[in-house]
């Protein structure tokens, strides 16, 4: 088995987004790398566009929930989900969140006080623009991957979306190395000193 720290996931969404497609893609992904993986996984009123989580927990506890405050990481596939499942979040974790601009502002002082940080991306719109509003999971999954906050290299990702052999596999492919593309464009322009 490989050794990493523990890492314990929080993913968040509304049915019909792919949560739980996304949550198997990052769960077979750390397992075809060696790891141990704990998945639960709660679908409410998914048919209906409710609320819909998984808790993914990577080499650490058998237990398959996550306790409140102690998420490292939050992927949210919509903003009002991610607010709804801040509570999970761990001081000094990081939620990636599906949005066109980040978190709701009256937020932003429990997560200062927490010094939780947020990465957003409109992911959604990327995968339009792609051609499929299903694939906004896949591309939130290359997002996630550009930051490296999963330890799970997008090269493994790619392995698993193929030995899948799904139909939908060349337009996850696609939106997979979109979003990633997309995150690593992101920490390049955060990295760029000004010139004075």
């Amino acid at each position: 088995m490989t050794t990493t720290p523990e890492l314990k996931i929080v993913i968040a969404g509304i049915g019909g987004q792919g949560i739980v497609f996304l949550t198997r893609l990052i769960s077979q992904t750390a397992v075809n790398l060696g790891y141990r993986v704990v998945v639960s996984e709660t679908h409410g009123m998914s048919q209906r566009g409710g609320a819909v989580f998984s808790h993914l927990k990577i080499n650490g506890s058998d237990a398959p929930l996550i306790q409140r405050g102690s998420a490292d990481l939050m992927i949210a596939l919509d903003a009002n989900e991610a607010l709804q499942n801040m509570d999970y979040m761990r001081r000094g974790g990081t939620v990636f969140v599906n949005s066109n601009d980040g978190l709701r502002p009256e937020i932003a002082p429990h997560l200062e006080r927490l010094n939780i940080r947020v990465a957003s991306l409109p992911a959604s719109a990327i995968a339009v623009e792609l051609g499929s509003a299903a694939a906004t999971n896949i591309v939130m999954a290359g997002f996630v991957a550009a930051y490296d906050a999963l330890n799970l290299p997008l090269e493994n990702m790619i392995e698993t979306i193929k030995q899948a052999a799904s139909k939908g596999a060349e337009r996850n492919l696609k939106a997979l190395e979109a979003g990633f593309q997309a995150g690593q464009r992101q920490i390049e322009s955060a990295q760029k000193i000004p010139s004075e």
